[in-house]
């Protein structure tokens, strides 16, 4: 009786502690979530008095009418920050679109097709992984400078491209191994291409780690400040107008805007994960080979 009142006891306390430590880390998370909405909704003059939980009385729109206004010259199309963030917007949408479709078309033909030097080639794009990417960046200056790609926010998503397709390879060559190659045969008896069975059975079934691809491709230069600076010097993206907000020694210095367009940025990262979700949710349950 004392050993079951004892084991009680003990689960007790450590679902309390469990539920504090849970607590505590929540709190942690949110704190700064938190400041950085009570900044960018407040109108105070200094940064140092925004309050930890915004006052909802006093909240202000004033950050985001100056960073959707504020133009560093005269007689531009777009504001500042309404030109960065497209400039973004832009290079990621470009960027995903074909690191999803480049990804999704080598992972089947090193999947399903046999070739020659294949082995080699997969362990050359393991290899590459394992040198960061910031090494070959003065390559790639150099390299953009001569062909004139500088500030070109097209080229700049290639390299994103080129970044992302040895990784993104090996995760879809891991979940395509696993869906039946009897599905490829049967689509093929029928008249199927090897396009056709790409698209309208494998694709579908590999929803969850083509969104997973998506997401990330798309999230990659949201927050990718050194290679945009060095490529794009006179095309600004987000994360370089983010940093000359907040840095003390450009102007205009202002870290208001800053916690402002921090927080704006944040809209279509939520809207590609929230619309991509359903697309994981769907391959779980798509499609089944019966037998």
């Amino acid at each position: 009786m004392i050993d079951m009142k004892m084991l009680k006891f003990k689960k007790g306390l450590a679902g309390t502690l469990i539920h504090i430590w849970l607590i505590i880390s929540v709190i942690i998370c949110l704190v700064p979530i938190l400041w950085m909405l009570s900044a960018a909704f407040s109108d105070v003059p200094h940064i140092g008095r925004v309050p930890i939980i915004p006052n909802i009385t006093e909240l202000s729109l004033t950050n985001f009418e100056e960073i959707f206004t504020y133009r560093s010259r005269s007689g531009q199309m777009f504001p500042d920050y309404i030109r960065s963030f497209l400039v973004t917007l832009a290079v990621a949408t470009i960027s995903t679109t074909l690191v999803v479709i480049f990804s999704s078309l080598v992972g089947f033909a090193v999947t399903r097709f046999r070739f020659r030097a294949k082995k080699p080639a997969l362990l050359l794009m393991m290899g590459l992984q394992m040198f960061p990417g910031f090494m070959g960046m003065i390559a790639l200056f150099i390299i953009f400078r001569v062909f004139g790609w500088l500030n070109n926010p097209f080229f700049l998503a290639l390299i994103y491209v080129a970044g992302a397709i040895p990784f993104n390879t090996f995760i879809v060559r891991g979940f395509m191994r696993n869906v039946p190659k009897s599905l490829d045969e049967a689509a093929a008896i029928d008249g199927a291409t090897n396009l056709q069975i790409l698209v309208k059975i494998i694709v579908p079934l590999a929803a969850p780690i083509m969104g997973f691809i998506a997401v990330n491709a798309f999230m990659g230069p949201w927050m990718d400040y050194i290679l945009p600076s060095i490529l794009m010097p006179n095309n600004e993206t987000v994360a370089m107008w983010l940093f000359r907000m907040n840095a003390p020694d450009t102007q205009p210095h202002e870290p208001m805007w800053f916690m402002a367009g921090a927080l704006f940025v944040t809209v279509p990262i939520m809207i590609v994960q929230i619309y991509m979700q359903k697309y994981v949710t769907y391959g779980l349950t798509a499609g089944a080979e019966k037998g």
